[in-house]
């Protein structure tokens, strides 16, 4: 998988360590884990210092390699592979600083950027835009930044509509394509607005334990954002607990704010499995909204079982 010359560049970079550098592999089902699994052996039996952490995460559904707040969905060979050591090294001279006067808008950051580039092997022109997203991650920790190959994971790619690379995403809103400006994408990062972002971007925060921060968000800004609502009715238990946390948080310092999300619960719960029902009917008690009472009432009455029904009484009593 690597080849002997490159094989020579990194054990000439290993060299340079002083200390040990941990990486971690997420493993998952994807048969694509193997060829992390492989190149991260390889990796680390060329440089010592590095120390491999492999995990099997159910909840991914595609490998990745991570280490501090960037993540590699690419094996880096080729031309991947110097920006790849670059980030990895650690020390002062890892990656080339951003301009000052960007780094003085990336310290501003209050909410916290997903960025995603989408590079391609033969891509001429994709190392050095790595290496300029790489610098925006490597000055912020509020910045989460994915590389991807499109070529290894076309699904990805096709998802996102990446027709040519290098592609950057910012929060699966915003979008570069071929030569970028850093100033341009912190600007975008530090003024963007947070009502925009994608139920990914926000189930992302989740996972880094942002939940109350997500609640802060919408309490300041006045109102629930639309991607918000998705993760209430979420099919995995961890992201809709989540989600519940934020919305108990704002229920109980901004009643009214919840008011339109009754609507789009009550609409998701004719369809929703029985273990989301009992969620959805738990939230409409903690909505303080009365006037759906009558609405509760008719799951008592219905053709629901005991777990639904409970939840029922449990929302009314919280109500009245």
């Amino acid at each position: 998988m690597i080849s002997a010359e490159e094989k020579e560049k990194i054990a000439q970079w290993g060299r340079n360590l002083k200390d040990d550098i941990r990486i971690t592999l997420i493993l998952t089902e994807d048969e694509r884990s193997q060829i992390f699994k492989d190149f991260c052996d390889e990796f680390a039996d060329i440089v010592p210092a590095i120390r491999v952490e492999k995990e099997k995460n159910e909840d991914s559904k595609t490998p990745v390699i991570r280490f501090g707040n960037i993540g590699y969905q690419a094996i880096p060979t080729g031309k991947k592979l110097g920006p790849f050591l670059s980030a990895l090294f650690n020390g002062d001279r890892h990656i080339q600083k951003v301009p000052l006067s960007v780094q003085k808008k990336l310290d501003q950051i209050r909410i916290p950027a997903f960025l995603k580039i989408y590079i391609m092997p033969h891509c001429p022109f994709c190392p050095m835009t790595v290496l300029q997203v790489l610098s925006l991650a490597a000055s912020s920790e509020s910045i989460k930044l994915t590389v991807v190959d499109a070529t290894l994971f076309p699904e990805k790619a096709a998802s996102d509509n990446i027709r040519s690379a290098p592609t950057v995403l910012l929060d699966d809103q915003f979008r570069w394509t071929g030569s970028i400006r850093v100033k341009e994408i912190a600007d975008m990062i530090l003024h963007r607005d947070p009502s925009r972002l994608g139920s990914s971007s926000l189930e992302a925060m989740f996972k880094e334990g942002g939940a109350v921060e997500v609640a802060r968000m919408m309490l300041d800004s006045g109102k629930i954002f639309p991607a918000f609502m998705e993760l209430l009715v979420h099919n995995k238990w961890p992201v809709r607990l989540a989600a519940m946390v934020v919305f108990e948080t704002i229920a109980e310092e901004n009643q009214p704010l919840v008011g339109p999300a009754i609507p789009f619960l009550w609409e998701h719960f004719w369809t929703a499995e029985e273990s989301v029902k009992g969620d959805i009917l738990y939230l409409m008690g903690k909505s303080g909204d009365k006037g759906i009472i009558p609405k509760i009432e008719t799951v008592l009455n219905g053709p629901y079982g005991t777990d639904v029904k409970e939840a029922a009484q449990d929302a009314l009593e919280a109500l009245k």
